[in-house]
Protein backbone atom coordinates (compact mmCIF):
# COMPACT_ATOMS: atom_id res chain seq x y z
CA UNK A 1 0.00 0.00 0.00
CA UNK A 2 1.15 3.30 -1.29
CA UNK A 3 2.46 6.28 1.56
CA UNK A 4 -0.63 8.28 1.43
CA UNK A 5 -2.96 5.37 1.27
CA UNK A 6 -2.09 3.93 4.40
CA UNK A 7 -2.16 7.32 6.39
CA UNK A 8 -5.53 7.53 5.30
CA UNK A 9 -6.20 3.68 6.38
CA UNK A 10 -4.07 4.97 9.80
CA UNK A 11 -6.44 7.95 10.10
CA UNK A 12 -9.90 5.73 9.45
CA UNK A 13 -8.53 3.38 12.38
CA UNK A 14 -7.81 6.30 15.01
CA UNK A 15 -11.33 7.77 14.23
CA UNK A 16 -13.06 4.55 15.19
CA UNK A 17 -11.16 4.65 18.19
CA UNK A 18 -11.91 7.87 18.95
CA UNK A 19 -15.65 7.18 18.58
CA UNK A 20 -15.47 4.42 21.12
CA UNK A 21 -14.14 7.64 24.19
CA UNK A 22 -16.26 10.22 22.29
CA UNK A 23 -18.81 9.03 24.78
CA UNK A 24 -16.93 8.90 27.74
CA UNK A 25 -15.66 12.54 27.26
CA UNK A 26 -18.51 13.80 26.71
CA UNK A 27 -19.75 12.95 29.87
CA UNK A 28 -17.41 14.62 31.34
CA UNK A 29 -17.57 17.57 29.26
CA UNK A 30 -21.41 17.82 31.05
CA UNK A 31 -19.60 16.97 34.47
CA UNK A 32 -17.37 19.28 34.29
CA UNK A 33 -19.15 22.21 32.38
CA UNK A 34 -15.17 22.30 30.67
CA UNK A 35 -15.92 22.85 26.81
CA UNK A 36 -13.65 21.20 24.02
CA UNK A 37 -11.56 24.42 23.31
CA UNK A 38 -10.65 25.13 27.22
CA UNK A 39 -9.77 21.13 27.24
CA UNK A 40 -7.57 21.69 24.67
CA UNK A 41 -5.84 24.91 26.04
CA UNK A 42 -5.12 22.66 29.56
CA UNK A 43 -3.46 19.85 27.41
CA UNK A 44 -1.79 22.36 25.41
CA UNK A 45 -0.53 24.01 28.80
CA UNK A 46 0.60 20.71 29.93
CA UNK A 47 2.70 20.04 26.71
CA UNK A 48 4.50 23.39 27.34
CA UNK A 49 5.61 23.07 30.57
CA UNK A 50 7.98 23.94 32.04
CA UNK A 51 7.66 27.25 29.78
CA UNK A 52 4.09 29.28 30.30
CA UNK A 53 1.03 28.86 27.61
CA UNK A 54 1.37 32.11 25.58
CA UNK A 55 -0.89 33.23 22.26
CA UNK A 56 2.49 33.24 20.51
CA UNK A 57 2.64 29.48 21.44
CA UNK A 58 -0.25 28.51 20.34
CA UNK A 59 0.28 30.13 16.81
CA UNK A 60 3.09 28.54 15.87
CA UNK A 61 1.22 25.43 15.29
CA UNK A 62 -2.34 27.23 14.55
CA UNK A 63 -1.34 30.12 12.74
CA UNK A 64 -4.66 30.88 11.16
CA UNK A 65 -6.33 31.87 14.45
CA UNK A 66 -5.74 35.93 16.06
CA UNK A 67 -3.55 36.22 18.65
CA UNK A 68 -6.27 38.26 20.03
CA UNK A 69 -8.46 35.01 20.25
CA UNK A 70 -6.45 32.87 21.76
CA UNK A 71 -5.62 35.73 24.62
CA UNK A 72 -9.18 35.95 25.43
CA UNK A 73 -9.27 31.89 25.60
CA UNK A 74 -6.49 31.78 27.99
CA UNK A 75 -8.01 34.52 30.08
CA UNK A 76 -11.26 33.20 30.25
CA UNK A 77 -9.53 29.86 31.40
CA UNK A 78 -7.37 32.28 34.09
CA UNK A 79 -10.98 33.25 35.13
CA UNK A 80 -12.43 29.74 36.05
CA UNK A 81 -9.01 29.14 38.05
CA UNK A 82 -7.85 26.46 35.60
CA UNK A 83 -4.51 28.97 34.22
CA UNK A 84 -3.09 31.88 36.13
CA UNK A 85 -1.65 34.80 34.23
CA UNK A 86 1.92 35.35 35.35
CA UNK A 87 2.77 38.43 33.34
CA UNK A 88 1.15 39.85 30.28
CA UNK A 89 -0.17 37.05 27.66
CA UNK A 90 2.09 34.52 29.93
CA UNK A 91 -0.17 31.85 31.48
CA UNK A 92 0.99 28.59 33.90
CA UNK A 93 -1.50 25.49 34.56
CA UNK A 94 -2.92 26.17 38.26
CA UNK A 95 -3.44 22.93 40.28
CA UNK A 96 -7.32 22.90 39.48
CA UNK A 97 -6.58 22.89 35.28
CA UNK A 98 -3.86 20.22 35.53
CA UNK A 99 -6.61 17.72 37.90
CA UNK A 100 -8.78 18.95 35.02
CA UNK A 101 -6.50 17.93 32.30
CA UNK A 102 -5.56 14.71 33.83
CA UNK A 103 -9.23 13.59 34.47
CA UNK A 104 -9.89 14.34 30.74
CA UNK A 105 -6.82 12.10 29.65
CA UNK A 106 -7.64 8.89 32.26
CA UNK A 107 -10.86 8.94 31.08
CA UNK A 108 -10.19 8.60 27.39
CA UNK A 109 -7.53 6.39 27.77
CA UNK A 110 -9.49 4.17 30.19
CA UNK A 111 -12.59 3.90 27.60
CA UNK A 112 -9.66 3.10 24.81
CA UNK A 113 -8.36 0.32 26.76
CA UNK A 114 -12.12 -1.25 27.37
CA UNK A 115 -12.31 -1.40 23.52
CA UNK A 116 -9.27 -3.79 22.90
CA UNK A 117 -10.07 -7.18 21.80
CA UNK A 118 -6.82 -8.65 22.57
CA UNK A 119 -8.39 -12.02 20.43
CA UNK A 120 -8.99 -10.06 17.12
CA UNK A 121 -6.19 -7.97 17.06
CA UNK A 122 -2.49 -8.18 17.85
CA UNK A 123 -2.81 -4.60 19.11
CA UNK A 124 1.15 -5.07 20.62
CA UNK A 125 2.13 -5.37 17.13
CA UNK A 126 0.75 -2.44 16.07
CA UNK A 127 1.61 -0.37 18.23
CA UNK A 128 5.06 -1.27 18.02
CA UNK A 129 5.12 -0.66 14.19
CA UNK A 130 3.49 3.26 14.91
CA UNK A 131 6.31 3.88 18.18
CA UNK A 132 9.13 2.71 15.24
CA UNK A 133 7.13 5.37 12.76
CA UNK A 134 6.69 8.20 15.32
CA UNK A 135 10.61 7.75 16.53
CA UNK A 136 11.69 7.79 13.29
CA UNK A 137 9.91 11.19 12.90
CA UNK A 138 11.65 12.64 15.72
CA UNK A 139 14.76 11.83 14.44
CA UNK A 140 14.67 12.72 11.22
CA UNK A 141 16.89 15.57 10.41
CA UNK A 142 14.67 19.10 9.36
CA UNK A 143 12.97 20.04 7.40
CA UNK A 144 10.39 19.99 8.97
CA UNK A 145 10.97 21.44 12.33
CA UNK A 146 9.76 18.93 14.94
CA UNK A 147 7.92 21.77 16.92
CA UNK A 148 4.68 19.98 16.75
CA UNK A 149 5.51 16.30 17.00
CA UNK A 150 7.65 16.72 20.04
CA UNK A 151 4.86 18.58 22.14
CA UNK A 152 2.32 15.80 21.17
CA UNK A 153 5.39 13.59 22.21
CA UNK A 154 4.94 14.77 25.80
CA UNK A 155 1.69 12.92 26.48
CA UNK A 156 2.77 9.50 25.28
CA UNK A 157 1.73 6.99 27.37
CA UNK A 158 3.29 3.69 28.54
CA UNK A 159 3.47 1.31 26.00
CA UNK A 160 1.03 -0.88 27.59
CA UNK A 161 -2.05 -1.22 27.16
CA UNK A 162 -1.77 -0.91 23.66
CA UNK A 163 -4.94 1.69 22.20
CA UNK A 164 -3.68 4.46 24.24
CA UNK A 165 -0.59 3.90 22.80
CA UNK A 166 -1.99 3.63 18.97
CA UNK A 167 -3.84 6.71 19.61
CA UNK A 168 -1.36 9.05 21.05
CA UNK A 169 1.14 7.95 18.53
CA UNK A 170 -1.32 8.88 15.87
CA UNK A 171 -1.80 12.04 17.44
CA UNK A 172 2.24 12.32 16.75
CA UNK A 173 1.68 11.99 13.05
CA UNK A 174 -0.51 14.07 12.61
CA UNK A 175 1.14 16.64 14.61
CA UNK A 176 4.13 15.98 12.21
CA UNK A 177 2.21 16.44 9.39
CA UNK A 178 1.14 19.63 10.81
CA UNK A 179 4.91 20.18 10.95
CA UNK A 180 5.42 19.74 7.26
CA UNK A 181 2.47 21.41 6.13
CA UNK A 182 3.94 24.92 8.16
CA UNK A 183 7.20 23.72 6.14
CA UNK A 184 5.81 23.86 3.16
CA UNK A 185 3.63 26.77 3.94
CA UNK A 186 6.35 29.14 4.75
CA UNK A 187 8.67 28.11 1.68
CA UNK A 188 5.72 30.32 -0.31
CA UNK A 189 5.68 33.69 1.71
CA UNK A 190 2.26 33.98 2.13
CA UNK A 191 0.71 34.98 4.65
CA UNK A 192 -1.48 32.21 6.99
CA UNK A 193 -4.77 33.91 6.60
CA UNK A 194 -4.18 34.03 2.64
CA UNK A 195 -2.97 30.32 2.68
CA UNK A 196 -6.43 29.12 5.04
CA UNK A 197 -8.27 30.89 2.64
CA UNK A 198 -6.72 29.28 -0.73
CA UNK A 199 -7.56 26.22 0.70
CA UNK A 200 -10.72 26.74 1.17
CA UNK A 201 -11.56 28.25 -2.34
CA UNK A 202 -8.82 25.15 -3.33
CA UNK A 203 -11.43 22.48 -1.48
CA UNK A 204 -14.45 24.30 -3.03
CA UNK A 205 -16.26 24.98 -0.03
CA UNK A 206 -16.22 29.05 -0.16
CA UNK A 207 -16.49 31.17 -2.78
CA UNK A 208 -17.35 34.88 -1.45
CA UNK A 209 -15.87 37.19 1.15
CA UNK A 210 -19.40 36.79 2.94
CA UNK A 211 -19.21 33.23 2.73
CA UNK A 212 -15.36 33.36 4.06
CA UNK A 213 -16.19 35.61 7.35
CA UNK A 214 -19.34 33.13 8.22
CA UNK A 215 -16.60 30.26 7.47
CA UNK A 216 -14.02 31.33 9.68
CA UNK A 217 -15.91 33.62 12.35
CA UNK A 218 -14.26 31.24 15.08
CA UNK A 219 -10.50 32.50 13.96
CA UNK A 220 -11.53 35.76 15.11
CA UNK A 221 -10.41 37.90 12.27
CA UNK A 222 -12.27 40.89 11.14
CA UNK A 223 -13.66 40.93 7.57
CA UNK A 224 -10.95 43.61 6.70
CA UNK A 225 -8.44 40.91 7.49
CA UNK A 226 -9.99 38.02 4.88
CA UNK A 227 -10.24 41.33 2.62
CA UNK A 228 -6.58 41.59 2.24
CA UNK A 229 -5.79 37.79 1.88
CA UNK A 230 -8.02 37.86 -0.75
CA UNK A 231 -6.19 40.95 -2.06
CA UNK A 232 -2.83 39.15 -1.54
CA UNK A 233 -4.05 36.17 -3.54
CA UNK A 234 -5.04 38.55 -6.27
CA UNK A 235 -2.06 40.22 -6.26
CA UNK A 236 0.22 37.16 -6.99
CA UNK A 237 -3.03 36.20 -9.97
CA UNK A 238 -3.20 32.61 -7.32
CA UNK A 239 -7.46 33.75 -7.77
CA UNK A 240 -10.21 36.27 -10.08
CA UNK A 241 -13.19 37.66 -9.25
CA UNK A 242 -15.18 39.98 -7.40
CA UNK A 243 -15.38 39.35 -3.32
CA UNK A 244 -19.02 37.61 -4.08
CA UNK A 245 -17.61 35.35 -6.76
CA UNK A 246 -14.33 34.37 -6.13
CA UNK A 247 -12.21 31.80 -8.33
CA UNK A 248 -9.11 30.17 -8.16
CA UNK A 249 -7.14 30.34 -11.15
CA UNK A 250 -5.07 27.76 -13.03
CA UNK A 251 -1.82 29.25 -11.43
CA UNK A 252 -3.78 29.44 -8.05
CA UNK A 253 -4.39 25.84 -8.55
CA UNK A 254 -1.15 24.60 -9.20
CA UNK A 255 0.44 26.75 -6.28
CA UNK A 256 -1.94 24.90 -3.51
CA UNK A 257 -1.49 21.44 -5.34
CA UNK A 258 2.60 22.00 -4.98
CA UNK A 259 2.04 23.02 -1.17
CA UNK A 260 -0.09 19.42 -0.44
CA UNK A 261 2.96 17.80 -2.77
CA UNK A 262 5.61 19.16 -0.62
CA UNK A 263 3.69 18.63 3.06
CA UNK A 264 3.42 14.82 1.22
CA UNK A 265 7.08 14.54 0.33
CA UNK A 266 8.29 16.16 4.06
CA UNK A 267 5.94 13.93 5.85
CA UNK A 268 5.89 10.75 4.73
CA UNK A 269 10.13 10.70 4.33
CA UNK A 270 10.28 8.70 7.37
CA UNK A 271 8.33 5.75 6.68
CA UNK A 272 11.05 4.77 4.36
CA UNK A 273 11.86 3.07 7.91
CA UNK A 274 8.94 0.06 7.03
CA UNK A 275 9.98 -2.49 4.43
CA UNK A 276 7.77 -4.32 2.46
CA UNK A 277 6.72 -6.59 5.06
CA UNK A 278 6.31 -4.05 7.47
CA UNK A 279 4.14 -2.28 5.46
CA UNK A 280 1.68 -5.43 4.99
CA UNK A 281 1.49 -6.02 8.81
CA UNK A 282 0.32 -2.55 9.37
CA UNK A 283 -1.83 -2.54 6.38
CA UNK A 284 -3.60 -5.72 7.79
CA UNK A 285 -3.82 -5.03 11.64
CA UNK A 286 -5.41 -1.44 10.52
CA UNK A 287 -8.07 -2.71 8.73
CA UNK A 288 -8.91 -5.19 11.57
CA UNK A 289 -8.22 -2.21 14.52
CA UNK A 290 -10.62 -0.18 12.66
CA UNK A 291 -13.34 -3.20 11.52
CA UNK A 292 -13.31 -4.50 15.51
CA UNK A 293 -13.99 -0.94 16.71
CA UNK A 294 -16.76 -0.31 14.74
CA UNK A 295 -18.42 -3.39 15.90
CA UNK A 296 -17.55 -2.21 19.28
CA UNK A 297 -19.35 0.92 18.78
CA UNK A 298 -22.49 -0.27 16.76
CA UNK A 299 -23.30 -2.75 19.52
Amino acid sequence: MEDLALWNLTREAWGALVACFEPEIESLIQESGVDDRAWGLLLAALTFEPEHITPAHLMVRGPYTAAEQYLARLRSCSEKGYLKEVAQGEFRLMAKGRTEAGRFIARARTAMAEADRPSSVDSQKLARLLERLVKTSLETPPPPDTWSIRLSYQLMPAFDPPYPYFEQAVSCLAAYRDDAHLEAWRRTGLTATALEVLTYLWRDQVGSLAGLVDKLAHRGHSREVYAGALAELRERKLIRGTFRAIRLTEAGKTFREQIEEDTDRLFFAPWSCLNPADRTDLEGLLVRVRDSLRETVSQ
